[in-house]
């Protein structure tokens, strides 16, 4: 923009700015972070950053905060392009005051200072739906605390454009060039939950945001808070970001394992923060599905480094910008059939903890390695369910099954046992059980063997002895591989014998 040299326009830029907050209590709140400084809000190097985001950035940002300005475009620009536009001084982003000048050149601040304002002012980056009074003060430029905004500087690209440079010329001014107020150095008081208290501006960037939106906590607390903690627009030494995972086992989040089968899970991360990675000291760590630290042990973890850590970086170092890699394995050791959930995050052991941001979980299927399918049953003596037996008869029963398990079944050890109407054991003996293997298993297997996916047939007899009373005796049976385990529901059966 030209130069500006109009009074009543420095007046309206220099001071009447104003600021339209997100709701905090004009007090700092009891949880306010230990490492929030009145004084010193961000670094100058920071703030000055003109380059930490590129339009890309900037458009995930809005889009992975479901952010209306995700899709805002405004003079042919989108959102995302005019911020960056205006952390690089385009537009009336540029203009020189009072022997300042603010130009493409210089730049202005750090992309994420203006979306962190955005969000202080008037919650554009989690508002979702379009409101034209949110764009239309969208910085809270020339938006005095005392109500009324200039339509001079209202719509999204003006506030965008105007608030920047502003935020950039205060920074400028802050230290020399003859001004009497906010300077670095100089004294200032607040009132928080202690009573009233004094600081001064430590910082160039500090004058400069309490010029802007002269609130501690009903405002640039605000503005930390956003910057620092919420949008973490700074990276932290140690940082990642999931870049693919897969297994050796079908679906690359949802393996599936038939017992005794092991399976390679890899998960790749991008080191986004500031420290290389070593081999030996950033690891893969268990994690809770809320990204809390899990110490207890992992079900199908096989050959870990430890019982919450799978695994260790398979480079031995990992500079910022490149991926690492870490491989390790599971395990169906023959446990019960369920679904193992694995939640995952990276660690500097002796360091700390990466962020959320490193979270990738797995859901691992096994399946039973003894399980079972009625194919066909049937009885010498009367219908197929329902034998009836006169004193004396003896009826043959014989039941197939198909082995849908993932073990084989082997004559002696899978057999037909007795069961209740629940699927409950029964250990009693049966009325009419005739020549059993024991009281509670009537048959083993006729076949030597049984693959899975092959069928198997059990048969047995019955008798009716006499004298036992007349009636109905219902027998209900389920497959068991003895000295292993039950067999599923699915194989369970019955018949009503009459007598």
């Amino acid at each position: 923009m030209s130069t500006v040299d109009d009074a009543r326009r420095s007046i309206q830029r220099l001071v009447g700015l104003g600021f339209l907050g997100l709701g905090f209590s004009l007090f700092a709140p009891v949880v306010q972070a230990a490492e929030f400084n009145p004084s010193n809000l961000i670094s100058d190097g920071e703030f000055t950053s003109v380059n930490a985001l590129s339009v890309d950035d900037v458009q995930r940002f809005l889009v992975d905060r479901g952010s209306y300005l995700a899709g805002f475009s405004e003079g042919g620009r989108s959102a995302a392009q005019i911020i960056v536009d205006a952390a690089h001084g385009v537009g009336e982003a540029s203009g020189s005051i009072n022997g300042i000048a603010i130009t493409e050149a210089t730049g202005t601040v750090h992309p994420g200072v203006i979306l962190a304002t955005l969000q202080k002012e008037q919650s554009l980056i989690t508002r979702s739906e379009y409101s034209e009074g949110a764009l239309r003060a969208a910085m809270g430029y020339a938006c005095p605390d005392g109500g009324g905004c200039n339509a001079t500087y209202a719509g999204f690209t003006k506030q965008v454009e105007n608030g920047a440079w502003q935020l950039r010329y205060n920074y400028e001014r802050a230290s020399g060039h003859d001004f009497a107020d906010y300077q670095v150095g100089q004294s200032f008081c607040f009132s928080d939950h202690n009573g009233t208290n004094c600081g001064s501006y430590d910082n160039r960037a500090a004058a400069s945001l309490y010029r802007y939106t002269p609130h501690v906590y009903n405002g640039n607390y605000n503005f930390w808070n956003l910057f620092y903690n919420t949008y973490r627009f700074t990276s932290p030494a140690f940082d990642g970001q999931v870049v693919s995972w897969s297994t050796s086992a079908g679906d690359f989040r949802y393996p599936t394992l038939a017992s005794g089968q092991t399976a390679t899970l890899t998960i790749t991360y991008r080191n986004i923060g500031t420290a290389t990675w070593r081999r030996g000291t950033v690891n893969l760590g268990t994690v809770d599905e809320n990204f809390g630290f899990r110490f207890g042990s992992y079900a199908l973890a096989s050959n870990w480094l430890s019982t919450n850590r799978p695994a260790t970086l398979t480079e031995a170092s990992v500079a910022p910008g490149e991926t690492g890699t870490f491989t390790f394995q599971v395990r169906h050791g023959g446990i019960h059939a369920d679904t193992y959930r694995l939640d995952v995050g990276l660690v500097a052991d002796g360091v700390t903890w990466f962020p959320r941001t490193t979270h990738a979980f797995w859901e691992v299927r096994t399946l039973p390695a003894y399980d079972g399918q009625v194919v066909s049953w049937s009885t010498s003596a009367g219908d197929f369910r329902y034998p009836t037996l006169s004193s004396g008869q003896t009826s043959t029963l014989s039941i197939r099954y198909l082995n849908t398990g993932t073990a084989s079944w082997a004559r002696g050890t899978v057999n037909l046992g007795t069961v209740d109407e629940n699927f409950g054991f029964r250990f009693g003996s049966y009325a009419l059980a005739s020549n059993w293997l024991s009281t509670n298993r009537p048959a083993t297997l006729t076949e030597a063997s049984v693959a899975p996916g092959e069928t198997g047939t059990f048969t047995f007899q019955v008798t009716n002895p006499g004298g036992v009373t007349g009636g109905t005796y219902r027998l209900d049976v389920g497959l068991v591989a003895d000295g292993i385990t039950w067999f599923p529901r699915t194989t369970h059966a019955y018949w009503d014998v009459g007598a």
